[in-house]
């Protein structure tokens, strides 16, 4: 019964309303976990019909998230490097976060929840190599190259936390959207779904042949919102290797920091731990032509 129960939560978690949910569709790839337990179980029961109805959750599973565990890079090219980070409010001396990520060399870098404190601690820290940057509230963009037409753009949160802007490269004007979403939590998810919706529709309405979405959106690409991003393509489940978990930072379990984009082809993409962050920080590597 559990294994039929554990199929059923695989393939219709959709079904399952509210926030609980938003719940199930955050820790669904962790219920594989459970996938090992029952074949050790029918094994010892040496019942053949119960290792047939356990490999049922399992076949689920492995076409559900199977694909994400292949590598999926193999590029040796890439003309736009971007990292995002959730600095953390907290993080007053944000010099060490920052070079474990700007060791990795991104063109360009986002920033969520930044302070009047590690936010001039920050722009003191990249003034060199990333001397072009814009912030908005609590988010901001640092690149190698000028930054033009930026502009904070409203979530309906109550306070700036997206913003929009444009790097230029060889092939054309990437327009970059930075944002952090409210926070989904038990039973408190209207806040998220409602930026999340808001800034859909900001992103859809724009034209932009290249376009770009990156930051914190508090969001599981298995969490059913995430659809209202479509048609953005997840730079990790286009190239990278993995779930590519990034919070908690010291035992990562979900993936709420993401690089989405539009127009362009994914390379590459990984997740680097930034020590004094409770998140790690998302990389990706893209083709702009």
């Amino acid at each position: 019964m559990l294994a039929v129960g554990l199929a059923g939560v695989l393939s219709l978690h959709r079904l399952v309303p509210g926030w609980l949910g938003t719940a199930v569709d955050s820790g669904l790839p962790w219920l594989g976990v459970a996938l090992p337990v029952l074949i050790a179980v029918s094994a010892v029961r040496r019942s053949v019909r119960a290792l047939a109805v356990c490999l049922v959750p399992c076949v689920v599973w492995v076409v559900m998230f199977g694909p994400v565990l292949l590598p999926r890079s193999g590029a040796d090219h890439h003309d736009l490097r971007v990292a995002t980070l959730n600095l953390g409010a907290g993080n007053v001396e944000p010099e060490e976060t920052l070079l474990a990520v700007t060791a990795t060399d991104p063109d360009v870098l986002v920033l969520q929840e930044l302070t009047g404190v590690n936010q001039l601690a920050a722009t003191k820290a990249l003034k060199h190599a990333w001397p072009h940057y814009t912030v908005s509230g609590t988010v901001g963009v640092w690149s190698k190259v000028p930054l033009s037409d930026a502009a904070p753009v409203d979530i309906g949160i109550g306070w700036t936390r997206a913003l929009r802007v444009t790097v230029p490269t060889a092939d054309g004007p990437v327009r970059i959207y930075a944002a952090h979403l409210a926070s989904a939590r038990p039973a408190a998810t209207s806040a998220r779904d409602r930026t999340l919706s808001a800034l859909a529709k900001v992103v859809a309405a724009d034209d932009s042949p290249r376009l770009l979405l990156a930051g914190d959106l508090n969001t599981t690409t298995t969490d059913r919102e995430f659809r209202e991003l479509a048609p953005l393509k997840d730079t990790q489940e286009e190239a990278g290797s993995g779930f590519g978990f990034t919070w908690p930072s010291r035992i990562p379990l979900i993936r709420p920091d993401h690089i989405l984009q539009r127009g362009m082809a994914t390379e590459r993409s990984w997740v680097v731990r930034a020590p004094g962050s409770d998140h790690r920080a998302a990389l990706a590597e893209l083709d702009t032509a």
